[in-house]
């Protein structure tokens, strides 16, 4: 109807409607209305179910926010797109019909709906905007579009109760702090398609104990895997060049990992604390290591070192406390405090009593258990 349209646009009759409209547990969507405008059932705490006519084409921003008792909605197959915060803080809404006819959902739409236990997502939909369902405490299940190609920062931020996830063929990419916080996901396979892992994509996944990692990723993000301390093992591919700073930091089951060949990056405090890791090859490719990366792994006993050049950061191994001896390439730099006191520093192609051949002493360097 004309005058509910000219209310949900703004029209005079707005605020009046509004406030009529809080008092109801239940409302139908007068028949022709071809949208629902912002702000227009926002903080009807009382509201309990919507009817929503076949004429609606868009829901706007922030439309149904702070629905409270909200417990279902059903969208018609006529509407084609979803406004930011739609949905958000409808934290009764456990049941929510999206049609195929929905090409966008922006971002933070079904944000903080903690008894929404399971959806399905519109085939055609290419991108999850940001935190469209962070702190969906409820939701266990959901069905990932084939169309997918990017999933934005926090969509799926703390979602405690989601155990597993499938990832389509079509994405690209997995964005910052995508799944950071859901402490039941337990296993992870990344497509191919998957180039790079935002910044806490996966931080704090606490039953996170399998990873398959996409053979065409190039980049892992700060953080990404900081403090999934049930994950047992990390085997990169050869097209991974960058581990970002704390990448898998506070990782204290991680007991293997396999770094990959090309690897020419390893950020600071990478592998900090990660204090059942025992052994570590690092590739030829990779010409520094990060301030702190190693720091705390106290299971570290052996550590393979390339005989090319690696400038090795400040307190890279500090506290590993299991590290007898190392072997560097004999033009390898070091930082400071480097290593534990009682370990012994050798050079391939010279010796650990400083001959010619081994880098010159720098003040402020830890060597063979001596500060200079």
């Amino acid at each position: 109807m004309k005058w509910f349209e000219k209310a949900s646009s703004g029209g005079k009759c707005t605020r009046p409607l509004r406030m009529i409209i809080k008092g109801f547990k239940t409302f139908t969507i007068p028949p022709r209305t071809s949208k629902i405008d912002r702000d227009m059932f926002r903080e009807c705490k009382r509201l309990v179910s919507i009817n929503i006519p076949p004429s609606v084409k868009s829901i706007g921003d922030r439309a149904f926010q702070g629905c409270t008792s909200l417990e279902s909605i059903e969208i018609p197959p006529s509407v084609t797109s979803i406004g930011k915060d739609a949905f958000s803080g409808c934290k009764s809404l456990s049941k929510a019909m999206i049609p195929p006819s929905v090409k966008t959902i922006d971002y933070g739409a079904f944000s903080g709906c903690r008894s929404l236990a399971a959806i399905t997502l519109p085939t055609s939909l290419a991108v999850l905007e940001r935190g469209m369902f962070s702190d969906c405490k409820s939701l266990a299940s959901v069905t990932l579009p084939p169309s997918l190609i990017s999933i934005e920062r926090s969509a799926f931020s703390g979602c405690t109760a989601l155990a597993s996830v499938s990832l389509p063929q079509s994405l690209t990419t997995i964005g910052e702090r995508a799944f950071q916080g859901c402490t039941a996901l337990s296993s992870v396979s990344m497509p191919p398609s998957v180039t790079s892992l935002g910044e806490g994509a996966f931080r704090e996944c606490n039953a996170l104990s399998s990873v398959t990692m996409s053979p065409n990723l190039a980049t892992i993000g700060d953080f990404a895997f900081q403090g999934c301390d049930s994950l047992c093992s990390v085997s990169m591919p050869s097209s991974v060049t960058s581990v970002g700073e704390g990448a898998f930091r506070d990782c204290t089951k991680l007991s293997s990992v396999g770094l990959s060949s090309s690897l020419s990056k390893l950020g600071d405090k990478s592998f900090s604390g990660c204090t059942a890791l025992h052994s570590i090859s690092i590739p030829s490719s990779l010409n520094a290591i990060g301030t702190g990366a190693f720091a705390g792994c106290t299971s570290l006993s052996s550590v393979s070192m390339p005989s090319s050049a690696v400038a090795i950061g400040d307190r890279a191994f500090t506290r590993c406390t299991a590290l007898d001896s190392i072997t560097l390439g004999k033009d390898s730099t070091l930082g400071a405090e480097v290593f534990p006191s009682k370990t012994k520093v050798a050079y391939k192609g010279g010796s650990s009593s400083g001959s010619s051949d081994q880098p010159q002493e720098k003040k402020g360097i830890k060597l063979f258990g001596f500060k200079f």
